[in-house]
């Protein structure tokens, strides 16, 4: 049983930073967007104004120095593990509005699950591609927390004035 938490609390030390760098372009973001206002071959953007330079850049240096606070926290060199994650977060992220302009879906639109747990998949993928695995177990429990706590400080962030919808 020791083990498992051992496991579960390795994974959630890595994911972390991508879970920092996911929300961190709420409050550090600016123009120009991802996409320059371009559209993709269905007439539609391709990922819209919320997707923006500065938010990709504060999202990947909070997620990192996030990772890097941790590495001096639990002594292991976390950092690449912890840019590589937010760079994944952050990714998914952009996939995720990809697919929901694609779908019709403008700017605000709720998606459920793609919302909430997109930037955590394409983290772990990240992750994977560098040897970085987790027990699947692990992984499940922790993306039901996150979806749980991603509605949670979406709420919060909307009734702070730092988003316009609740999710």
């Amino acid at each position: 049983m020791n083990s498992l938490l051992s496991q579960l609390i390795e994974l959630i030390i890595y994911v972390l930073p991508a879970m920092v760098a996911n929300g961190a372009p709420v409050i550090m973001n600016g123009p120009p967007p991802v996409d320059f206002g371009r559209r993709f071959i269905d007439g539609r953007r391709i990922f819209g104004d919320g997707k923006t330079w500065g938010g990709l850049l504060g999202g990947m240096t909070a997620g990192t120095l996030f990772g890097a606070i941790e590495a001096v926290a639990v002594g292991a060199d976390l950092i690449p593990y912890a840019a590589l994650a937010s760079l994944g977060a952050l990714i998914g992220d952009l996939f995720g509005s990809f697919i929901k302009r694609r779908l019709g879906l403008e700017r605000g639109q709720q998606a459920p699950v793609l919302d909430q747990l997109g930037f955590y998949v394409f983290a772990l993928l990240f992750l994977y591609i560098v040897g970085k695995t987790f027990p699947l177990v692990d992984e499940v429990l922790w993306a039901l927390a996150i979806y749980g706590l991603h509605r949670a400080t979406n709420w919060g962030a909307y009734k702070l004035g730092l988003k316009k919808v609740p999710w």
